[in-house]
């Protein structure tokens, strides 16, 4: 699982993710992950996501079954085929992201019960949220289609 950095337009944030099958054996993944941004001491800040399929940004693809292959390529490594991805969107990109600082996220991936906690920052990009945190479900692209 990786935070790969995001974009802003009209007060708005779109944040992208990706998820890939490390594991020896294919795996079918379906629906919307679990998300909890956590502080530095691991409490849990802000709002709880609601899961959509519309944005400013654009709309998803409906909630469809994705087969993740074994051992597919690194994250953010070209060909990126057989990952999932998966983007949050936030409505305030002109809050003070001080005042629910974020320092790591947990995200679940579809039925299971153990969270996978990732860095809330690259080397360009750091995730925020003040207001509103809203998820698509996985995509087999990595950003939803417009229109």
């Amino acid at each position: 699982m990786a935070f790969n950095g995001g974009n802003g337009a009209a007060g708005s944030v779109e944040d992208f993710f990706e998820l890939r099958n490390k594991s020896q054996q294919g795996c079918w993944v379906y629906g919307f992950v679990g998300f909890q941004m956590l502080d530095g001491s691991h409490r849990p800040v802000g709002p709880p996501a609601a899961w959509i399929t519309d944005s400013y940004f654009g709309k998803s693809d409906p909630p469809t079954r994705i087969f993740l292959p074994a051992a597919t390529t690194a994250l953010g490594v070209e060909p990126r085929t057989g990952h999932a991805f998966f983007n949050v969107f936030t409505s305030d990109a002109l809050c003070d992201s001080n005042q629910n600082p974020v320092d790591s996220l947990e995200i679940w991936p579809p039925d299971e019960y153990q969270p996978l906690t990732i860095p809330a920052q690259t080397a360009y990009a750091r995730f925020s949220a003040c207001g509103s945190l809203q998820l698509n479900p996985l995509q087999i692209q990595p950003q939803p289609s417009l229109g």
